[in-house]
Protein backbone atom coordinates (compact mmCIF):
# COMPACT_ATOMS: atom_id res chain seq x y z
CA UNK A 1 0.00 0.00 0.00
CA UNK A 2 1.23 3.76 -0.46
CA UNK A 3 0.54 5.85 2.59
CA UNK A 4 -2.88 7.35 0.79
CA UNK A 5 -4.07 3.77 1.14
CA UNK A 6 -2.76 2.75 4.12
CA UNK A 7 -4.34 6.02 5.88
CA UNK A 8 -7.35 5.14 4.12
CA UNK A 9 -8.05 1.50 5.44
CA UNK A 10 -6.23 2.08 8.71
CA UNK A 11 -8.70 4.51 9.61
CA UNK A 12 -11.77 3.15 8.13
CA UNK A 13 -12.74 5.99 5.83
CA UNK A 14 -14.48 5.60 2.24
CA UNK A 15 -14.22 1.64 2.26
CA UNK A 16 -14.68 -0.21 -0.49
CA UNK A 17 -16.66 -3.43 0.71
CA UNK A 18 -15.45 -5.68 -2.02
CA UNK A 19 -11.58 -4.95 -1.40
CA UNK A 20 -12.36 -4.96 2.13
CA UNK A 21 -13.84 -8.63 2.19
CA UNK A 22 -11.11 -9.60 0.15
CA UNK A 23 -8.26 -8.17 2.81
CA UNK A 24 -10.24 -9.85 5.44
CA UNK A 25 -10.82 -13.36 3.50
CA UNK A 26 -6.66 -13.47 3.10
CA UNK A 27 -6.02 -12.49 6.92
CA UNK A 28 -4.64 -9.10 5.78
CA UNK A 29 -7.36 -7.29 8.05
CA UNK A 30 -8.13 -8.30 11.38
CA UNK A 31 -9.92 -7.44 14.52
CA UNK A 32 -7.51 -5.10 16.36
CA UNK A 33 -8.30 -7.64 19.57
CA UNK A 34 -7.15 -10.49 17.96
CA UNK A 35 -3.87 -11.62 19.38
CA UNK A 36 -2.18 -13.35 15.76
CA UNK A 37 0.89 -14.29 17.81
CA UNK A 38 -1.06 -16.10 20.35
CA UNK A 39 -2.97 -18.16 17.92
CA UNK A 40 -0.07 -18.72 15.40
CA UNK A 41 2.23 -20.51 18.51
CA UNK A 42 -0.72 -22.39 19.21
CA UNK A 43 -1.31 -23.37 15.96
CA UNK A 44 2.34 -24.22 15.39
CA UNK A 45 2.23 -26.87 18.48
CA UNK A 46 -0.60 -28.48 17.73
CA UNK A 47 1.09 -29.13 13.84
CA UNK A 48 4.11 -30.45 15.28
CA UNK A 49 3.03 -32.78 18.15
CA UNK A 50 -0.01 -33.88 16.51
CA UNK A 51 -0.10 -33.31 13.02
CA UNK A 52 0.81 -37.58 10.94
CA UNK A 53 3.95 -36.61 8.94
CA UNK A 54 6.51 -38.90 7.97
CA UNK A 55 9.55 -39.66 10.35
CA UNK A 56 12.90 -37.81 8.89
CA UNK A 57 16.17 -39.73 10.06
CA UNK A 58 19.51 -37.70 8.94
CA UNK A 59 22.25 -40.70 8.97
CA UNK A 60 25.91 -40.22 8.95
CA UNK A 61 26.95 -42.84 6.93
CA UNK A 62 30.62 -41.45 7.21
CA UNK A 63 32.42 -38.92 9.43
CA UNK A 64 35.36 -39.35 6.79
CA UNK A 65 35.67 -36.66 4.35
CA UNK A 66 37.75 -35.47 1.78
CA UNK A 67 37.74 -32.11 1.33
CA UNK A 68 39.27 -30.50 4.67
CA UNK A 69 37.04 -27.05 4.69
CA UNK A 70 38.67 -24.47 7.11
CA UNK A 71 35.51 -23.89 8.36
CA UNK A 72 33.79 -27.50 8.95
CA UNK A 73 32.15 -27.65 11.99
CA UNK A 74 32.92 -31.28 12.37
CA UNK A 75 36.96 -30.23 12.53
CA UNK A 76 38.06 -32.03 15.56
CA UNK A 77 35.93 -35.34 15.25
CA UNK A 78 37.04 -38.51 14.81
CA UNK A 79 36.77 -39.99 10.69
CA UNK A 80 35.32 -43.06 11.10
CA UNK A 81 32.39 -45.13 9.19
CA UNK A 82 29.48 -46.03 10.97
CA UNK A 83 30.06 -49.01 12.52
CA UNK A 84 28.91 -52.64 12.55
CA UNK A 85 25.67 -53.39 14.12
CA UNK A 86 23.86 -49.78 13.39
CA UNK A 87 22.19 -50.76 10.72
CA UNK A 88 19.97 -53.42 12.35
CA UNK A 89 19.55 -51.05 15.55
CA UNK A 90 18.10 -48.33 12.96
CA UNK A 91 15.69 -50.43 11.51
CA UNK A 92 14.29 -51.45 14.52
CA UNK A 93 14.42 -47.48 15.80
CA UNK A 94 12.55 -46.69 12.46
CA UNK A 95 9.94 -49.63 12.84
CA UNK A 96 9.03 -47.85 16.53
CA UNK A 97 9.16 -44.85 15.69
CA UNK A 98 7.56 -44.92 12.47
CA UNK A 99 3.63 -44.21 12.57
CA UNK A 100 3.22 -43.82 8.40
CA UNK A 101 5.21 -46.32 7.40
CA UNK A 102 7.40 -43.94 5.55
CA UNK A 103 10.66 -42.53 6.52
CA UNK A 104 12.64 -39.58 4.85
CA UNK A 105 16.32 -40.09 5.43
CA UNK A 106 19.33 -37.45 4.69
CA UNK A 107 22.48 -38.96 3.83
CA UNK A 108 24.98 -36.96 5.94
CA UNK A 109 28.62 -37.29 6.66
CA UNK A 110 31.40 -36.34 6.25
CA UNK A 111 30.84 -37.35 3.10
CA UNK A 112 28.17 -39.70 2.85
CA UNK A 113 29.53 -41.63 -0.60
CA UNK A 114 32.26 -42.30 0.65
CA UNK A 115 30.35 -45.57 2.17
CA UNK A 116 27.82 -46.34 -0.29
CA UNK A 117 28.21 -50.24 0.63
CA UNK A 118 26.50 -49.03 4.03
CA UNK A 119 23.85 -46.90 1.62
CA UNK A 120 23.35 -49.85 -0.34
CA UNK A 121 22.45 -51.89 2.46
CA UNK A 122 20.28 -50.02 4.15
CA UNK A 123 18.29 -49.24 1.42
CA UNK A 124 17.87 -53.06 0.63
CA UNK A 125 17.22 -53.43 4.42
CA UNK A 126 14.05 -50.73 4.26
CA UNK A 127 12.55 -52.49 0.89
CA UNK A 128 12.56 -55.69 2.52
CA UNK A 129 11.02 -54.81 5.07
CA UNK A 130 8.04 -52.89 2.97
CA UNK A 131 9.00 -49.58 3.85
CA UNK A 132 8.02 -46.31 2.37
CA UNK A 133 11.21 -44.46 2.08
CA UNK A 134 12.51 -41.30 0.31
CA UNK A 135 16.00 -39.76 0.21
CA UNK A 136 18.17 -36.65 0.35
CA UNK A 137 21.82 -36.34 0.06
CA UNK A 138 23.85 -33.70 1.52
CA UNK A 139 27.19 -33.77 -0.85
CA UNK A 140 30.11 -32.08 -1.70
CA UNK A 141 29.27 -33.30 -5.20
CA UNK A 142 32.84 -34.67 -5.75
CA UNK A 143 32.45 -38.46 -5.90
CA UNK A 144 29.36 -38.00 -8.36
CA UNK A 145 29.69 -39.11 -11.58
CA UNK A 146 27.23 -40.19 -14.58
CA UNK A 147 27.34 -44.00 -13.90
CA UNK A 148 27.08 -43.82 -10.29
CA UNK A 149 23.98 -40.82 -10.51
CA UNK A 150 22.23 -43.81 -13.35
CA UNK A 151 22.82 -46.55 -11.40
CA UNK A 152 22.57 -45.22 -7.39
CA UNK A 153 19.98 -42.95 -7.21
CA UNK A 154 17.02 -44.93 -8.23
CA UNK A 155 17.69 -47.36 -6.19
CA UNK A 156 18.23 -44.88 -3.02
CA UNK A 157 15.20 -43.30 -4.43
CA UNK A 158 17.18 -39.98 -4.56
CA UNK A 159 14.94 -36.58 -5.49
CA UNK A 160 17.08 -33.45 -3.96
CA UNK A 161 20.27 -33.33 -3.35
CA UNK A 162 22.61 -30.46 -1.79
CA UNK A 163 25.85 -29.51 -2.62
CA UNK A 164 27.87 -26.97 -1.46
CA UNK A 165 30.04 -24.07 -3.42
CA UNK A 166 31.91 -21.56 -2.37
CA UNK A 167 32.96 -19.66 -5.00
CA UNK A 168 34.63 -19.86 -8.43
CA UNK A 169 37.44 -21.85 -9.66
CA UNK A 170 40.34 -20.75 -7.27
CA UNK A 171 38.99 -19.58 -4.36
CA UNK A 172 36.45 -22.89 -4.66
CA UNK A 173 39.75 -25.23 -4.67
CA UNK A 174 41.32 -23.51 -2.47
CA UNK A 175 38.77 -23.47 0.36
CA UNK A 176 37.57 -27.16 -0.25
CA UNK A 177 41.25 -28.55 -0.06
CA UNK A 178 41.07 -32.10 -1.48
CA UNK A 179 42.85 -34.42 -0.63
CA UNK A 180 43.24 -35.79 -4.17
CA UNK A 181 42.98 -32.44 -6.23
CA UNK A 182 41.51 -33.94 -9.04
CA UNK A 183 38.53 -35.15 -7.08
CA UNK A 184 37.54 -31.37 -6.33
CA UNK A 185 37.70 -30.14 -9.74
CA UNK A 186 35.32 -27.33 -9.86
CA UNK A 187 33.69 -27.82 -13.41
CA UNK A 188 34.25 -31.71 -13.11
CA UNK A 189 31.54 -31.01 -10.43
CA UNK A 190 29.28 -28.07 -12.04
CA UNK A 191 29.15 -30.96 -14.74
CA UNK A 192 28.28 -33.56 -11.92
CA UNK A 193 25.34 -30.87 -10.97
CA UNK A 194 24.30 -30.68 -14.67
CA UNK A 195 24.46 -35.00 -14.69
CA UNK A 196 21.96 -34.94 -12.03
CA UNK A 197 19.40 -32.70 -12.97
CA UNK A 198 18.92 -34.35 -16.02
CA UNK A 199 18.22 -37.35 -14.73
CA UNK A 200 15.43 -35.68 -12.80
CA UNK A 201 17.13 -34.65 -9.59
CA UNK A 202 16.33 -31.29 -7.84
CA UNK A 203 19.75 -29.65 -6.87
CA UNK A 204 20.30 -27.00 -4.39
CA UNK A 205 23.21 -25.39 -4.68
CA UNK A 206 24.64 -24.06 -1.03
CA UNK A 207 26.50 -20.70 -1.73
CA UNK A 208 28.69 -20.77 1.57
CA UNK A 209 29.64 -16.71 2.17
CA UNK A 210 32.29 -15.92 4.27
CA UNK A 211 34.46 -12.55 5.04
CA UNK A 212 36.62 -13.12 2.88
CA UNK A 213 35.28 -15.01 -0.50
CA UNK A 214 32.33 -12.75 -1.29
CA UNK A 215 33.19 -11.01 -4.33
CA UNK A 216 34.22 -14.93 -5.41
CA UNK A 217 30.39 -15.60 -4.58
CA UNK A 218 29.50 -12.76 -6.90
CA UNK A 219 31.01 -14.04 -9.65
CA UNK A 220 29.86 -17.52 -9.03
CA UNK A 221 26.38 -16.54 -9.42
CA UNK A 222 26.92 -15.37 -12.72
CA UNK A 223 28.66 -18.09 -13.77
CA UNK A 224 26.00 -20.42 -12.13
CA UNK A 225 23.29 -18.37 -13.71
CA UNK A 226 24.81 -18.66 -17.57
CA UNK A 227 24.87 -22.32 -16.97
CA UNK A 228 22.01 -23.66 -14.90
CA UNK A 229 19.79 -20.52 -16.18
CA UNK A 230 17.50 -22.54 -18.30
CA UNK A 231 17.14 -25.76 -15.61
CA UNK A 232 14.08 -25.19 -13.50
CA UNK A 233 15.86 -28.12 -11.02
CA UNK A 234 18.96 -26.38 -10.14
CA UNK A 235 18.37 -23.27 -7.35
CA UNK A 236 20.93 -21.61 -5.22
CA UNK A 237 20.90 -21.45 -2.01
CA UNK A 238 22.97 -18.24 0.04
CA UNK A 239 24.22 -19.09 3.26
CA UNK A 240 26.08 -17.36 5.87
CA UNK A 241 29.09 -19.14 7.75
CA UNK A 242 28.96 -18.83 11.52
CA UNK A 243 32.36 -18.54 14.14
CA UNK A 244 34.39 -15.71 15.01
CA UNK A 245 36.28 -14.85 12.43
CA UNK A 246 33.05 -15.38 9.60
CA UNK A 247 30.42 -12.87 11.83
CA UNK A 248 28.62 -10.54 9.42
CA UNK A 249 26.72 -8.06 11.04
CA UNK A 250 22.73 -7.66 9.87
CA UNK A 251 23.64 -4.54 7.55
CA UNK A 252 26.52 -6.49 6.11
CA UNK A 253 24.65 -9.61 5.06
CA UNK A 254 21.95 -7.62 3.72
CA UNK A 255 23.76 -5.21 1.68
CA UNK A 256 25.63 -8.80 0.28
CA UNK A 257 21.75 -10.01 -0.38
CA UNK A 258 21.47 -7.19 -2.25
CA UNK A 259 24.57 -7.28 -4.62
CA UNK A 260 22.89 -11.07 -5.31
CA UNK A 261 19.90 -10.10 -6.19
CA UNK A 262 21.14 -7.55 -8.55
CA UNK A 263 23.62 -10.53 -9.87
CA UNK A 264 21.33 -12.79 -11.52
CA UNK A 265 18.73 -12.88 -13.96
CA UNK A 266 15.90 -14.46 -11.78
CA UNK A 267 16.05 -14.39 -8.13
CA UNK A 268 13.63 -17.12 -7.83
CA UNK A 269 17.01 -19.04 -8.84
CA UNK A 270 17.78 -17.90 -5.14
CA UNK A 271 15.03 -20.05 -3.85
CA UNK A 272 13.32 -16.32 -3.18
CA UNK A 273 9.89 -17.70 -3.71
CA UNK A 274 9.65 -20.72 -1.94
CA UNK A 275 11.26 -18.61 0.95
CA UNK A 276 9.15 -15.56 0.30
CA UNK A 277 5.71 -16.88 -0.13
CA UNK A 278 6.04 -20.09 2.31
CA UNK A 279 3.52 -20.41 4.73
CA UNK A 280 4.98 -19.66 8.55
CA UNK A 281 7.20 -22.56 10.57
CA UNK A 282 5.94 -24.80 12.62
CA UNK A 283 8.76 -25.13 14.28
CA UNK A 284 12.60 -23.67 12.93
CA UNK A 285 13.82 -26.99 12.14
CA UNK A 286 14.78 -30.42 12.86
CA UNK A 287 16.00 -29.30 16.06
CA UNK A 288 12.61 -28.42 17.03
CA UNK A 289 10.44 -31.44 15.36
CA UNK A 290 9.60 -34.60 17.78
CA UNK A 291 9.57 -36.57 14.61
CA UNK A 292 13.24 -36.03 12.95
CA UNK A 293 16.22 -37.58 14.92
CA UNK A 294 20.21 -37.34 13.43
CA UNK A 295 22.46 -41.01 13.86
CA UNK A 296 25.64 -40.25 14.12
CA UNK A 297 28.66 -43.28 13.01
CA UNK A 298 28.35 -44.63 16.50
CA UNK A 299 24.60 -44.97 16.87
CA UNK A 300 24.01 -42.06 19.06
CA UNK A 301 21.00 -40.18 18.59
CA UNK A 302 20.35 -36.46 18.22
CA UNK A 303 17.98 -33.53 17.75
CA UNK A 304 20.81 -31.66 15.69
CA UNK A 305 22.77 -32.90 12.76
CA UNK A 306 25.07 -30.38 13.65
CA UNK A 307 26.25 -32.38 16.89
CA UNK A 308 27.26 -35.80 15.36
CA UNK A 309 30.02 -37.15 16.78
CA UNK A 310 29.76 -35.37 20.18
CA UNK A 311 28.26 -37.59 21.99
CA UNK A 312 28.37 -35.08 25.26
CA UNK A 313 25.12 -33.89 22.95
CA UNK A 314 23.00 -37.00 22.25
CA UNK A 315 19.76 -37.56 23.64
CA UNK A 316 19.56 -41.30 23.07
CA UNK A 317 21.32 -44.32 21.45
CA UNK A 318 19.72 -46.51 19.30
CA UNK A 319 20.53 -49.47 21.78
CA UNK A 320 19.05 -47.88 24.81
CA UNK A 321 16.42 -45.60 23.41
CA UNK A 322 15.86 -42.41 24.23
CA UNK A 323 17.35 -41.21 27.64
CA UNK A 324 14.58 -38.39 27.97
CA UNK A 325 11.15 -37.71 27.42
CA UNK A 326 11.49 -35.94 23.80
CA UNK A 327 9.70 -32.68 24.70
CA UNK A 328 10.79 -30.58 21.29
CA UNK A 329 7.58 -28.58 19.75
CA UNK A 330 5.92 -28.36 23.45
CA UNK A 331 5.59 -24.93 25.21
CA UNK A 332 8.27 -23.20 23.36
CA UNK A 333 9.80 -20.25 24.61
CA UNK A 334 12.17 -17.40 22.80
CA UNK A 335 14.06 -14.87 23.59
CA UNK A 336 13.02 -11.07 23.81
CA UNK A 337 14.15 -10.64 20.53
CA UNK A 338 12.70 -13.12 18.92
CA UNK A 339 9.50 -12.58 20.72
CA UNK A 340 9.32 -9.04 19.22
CA UNK A 341 10.65 -9.61 15.72
CA UNK A 342 8.46 -9.56 12.61
CA UNK A 343 10.57 -12.45 10.68
CA UNK A 344 9.11 -14.41 14.09
CA UNK A 345 7.07 -16.94 11.43
CA UNK A 346 9.83 -17.06 9.18
CA UNK A 347 12.33 -18.56 11.99
CA UNK A 348 10.58 -19.62 14.47
CA UNK A 349 13.86 -18.39 16.91
CA UNK A 350 16.24 -19.78 14.10
CA UNK A 351 19.33 -22.13 14.81
CA UNK A 352 19.77 -23.22 18.01
CA UNK A 353 22.75 -24.58 17.68
CA UNK A 354 23.76 -21.48 16.39
CA UNK A 355 22.38 -19.68 19.26
CA UNK A 356 24.52 -22.14 21.65
CA UNK A 357 27.29 -21.28 20.13
CA UNK A 358 27.00 -17.17 19.88
CA UNK A 359 26.36 -17.12 16.48
CA UNK A 360 23.90 -15.61 14.93
CA UNK A 361 20.60 -17.84 14.92
CA UNK A 362 18.37 -15.74 11.91
CA UNK A 363 17.49 -17.58 8.82
CA UNK A 364 18.38 -16.51 5.58
CA UNK A 365 14.48 -15.46 5.17
CA UNK A 366 14.91 -12.77 7.16
CA UNK A 367 18.30 -11.09 5.04
CA UNK A 368 16.32 -12.05 1.77
CA UNK A 369 13.01 -10.18 2.12
CA UNK A 370 15.05 -6.66 4.21
CA UNK A 371 16.98 -6.72 0.99
CA UNK A 372 14.68 -7.36 -1.39
CA UNK A 373 12.26 -4.71 0.40
CA UNK A 374 14.90 -2.49 0.57
CA UNK A 375 15.58 -2.67 -3.16
CA UNK A 376 11.72 -2.22 -3.76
Amino acid sequence: MNASEFNKYSKLINIDYDFSNLLIQNGLWVESELDEKTKYLACAEAYTLSVPRPLSITITTTLKCNARCIYCFENGVKQTDIIEGVEEKLLDFIKKHNKSNEVHLVLFGGEPLLNIPFIDSLCNSLTEAEIIYSTYIITNGSLLNKELIESKFDYWNIKDMQVTLDGVKNVYEKIKNYKFPHEGMFYSILDNIRIAAENDVFVNIRLNIGKDNKDSIIELIKELDKIFGQYNNVVFYPAFLAGNQEIQDEDERIEFIKKMLFSIKNVQKLTAGMRFYSLPRMHACMNGDPTSFSIDVNGNIYTCECNVGRSKYRIGELTEGLFINDLRGADVTFSEECRHCVFLPKCFGGCESNRNKNNIPCMIEKYLLKAYLQIL
